[in-house]
């Protein structure tokens, strides 16, 4: 099969080949014929005995030894040595010898030119003229398709690369999602443990908010833009839970503002920063805590900011796993458009993070 497409690919190449030389010659052909007068046959005769053989002899060495070995290997200066060289070796050695003969032999041209020099003398301008035209053409082609095969190939590359570059990017963001999940949901049951010890009543509730937290994490956040909205109303969630385990001994603040409803947003980008404050400020605050989230949109950037109780005995010591996932998704999701700071004093912790969402 593929030998069959070659042979296909070849004919087609000579086909174009051969067209190209019937152009050339019937064009100059008929440019002589009504410059000069003449039969057009007999001349078109003439050329493809006398005139064509050259012109291809000269420019497939061209096209098919020069170009390749000095001008495609950036030996300018060479190829253009070279192919005047050979243009002129062609035209005083082969191309007016061998012309000279067609047109003694075929139109009977000794009665009037009977010596060779004077042949020379008149033909030697319009036949070098002719000959760098006919080669500049072909090699003009011969670039232009070397040159196009070039981008081709470039750009099959670039694709090849980008679709190579996406498919890890979203092979990535599915890792770290992944470990969102059984982060989350590890929190989530030891909070729930926390209450069967104590045999609470609001045990079943804080089974619905896990129920719904579950719901959004495991399945509505496979997409890669969500409503804010959605994203918010977790935290809500999220919040009512720590609020029924922490009772009294917590201050917690939840404020929105600015274009929400219109918002979209990667998901579970500012829940991680939520339970991160509960359990490196509540859990280990020692008597009454806060935490403090405050979110805004407004022209087209959403603004976060988390911060939560240090006592001195919580202080955080490095970058937990929910924010190097984070800071890694930011990076992959919005390169170049966000800003994502952590600040820590002797007794609040804060996380700032800004996102351009257009």
């Amino acid at each position: 099969m593929a030998s069959v497409q070659t042979q296909r690919i070849d004919i087609k190449r000579i086909g174009y080949h051969i067209l190209f030389w019937v152009v050339i010659t019937v064009g100059y052909d008929l440019f002589s014929v009504v410059a000069r007068g003449g039969a057009l046959g007999k001349t078109l005769l003439v050329d493809f005995l006398f005139y064509t053989p050259t012109d291809i002899l000269c420019v497939y060495v061209v096209l098919y030894v020069l170009i390749p070995r000095f001008l495609l290997t950036k030996k300018y200066i060479l190829f253009s040595t070279l192919s005047v060289i050979w243009i002129a070796v062609m035209v005083v050695f082969i191309a007016i010898p061998f012309q000279y003969m067609g047109l003694t032999e075929v139109l009977d041209y000794k009665a009037i030119i009977p010596d060779f020099y004077p042949f020379f003398k008149r033909n030697i301008v319009e036949i070098v003229t002719l000959k760098f035209m006919i080669t500049g053409i072909a090699a003009a082609i011969k670039i232009s398709k070397v040159w196009l095969v070039s981008q081709k190939r470039q750009q099959k590359l670039f694709t090849e690369k980008l679709e190579t570059e996406l498919k890890l990017r979203e092979a990535e963001l599915k890792f770290l999602k992944s470990q969102i999940n059984p982060h989350f949901l590890f929190n989530a049951l030891n909070n729930l443990y926390s209450l069967t010890l104590t045999k609470s009543d609001k045990a079943p509730e804080v089974v619905l908010k896990i129920s719904a937290l579950l719901d959004y994490v495991l399945y509505e956040c496979n997409v890669p833009l969500i409503e804010l909205e959605r994203e918010l109303e977790s935290i809500r969630n999220y919040i009512d839970l720590q609020t029924i385990r922490y009772g009294t001994k917590t201050n917690i603040s939840f404020k929105t503002s600015g274009q929400t409803a219109s918002c979209r947003i990667a998901p579970l980008l500012i829940l991680p920063l939520v339970e991160n404050a509960f359990k490196h400020g509540l859990d280990k605050t020692i008597g009454s805590g806060y935490v403090d989230i405050i979110t805004d949109v407004s022209d087209n950037e959403l603004k976060v900011s988390v911060k939560n109780t240090l006592n001195g005995e919580n202080n955080h010591e490095g970058e937990g796993i929910g924010i190097k996932n984070l800071r890694k998704r930011l990076e992959l999701q919005y390169p170049g458009k966000f800003t994502f700071e952590l600040t820590q004093t002797e007794t609040e912790f804060q996380a700032y993070l800004s996102i351009l969402t257009t």
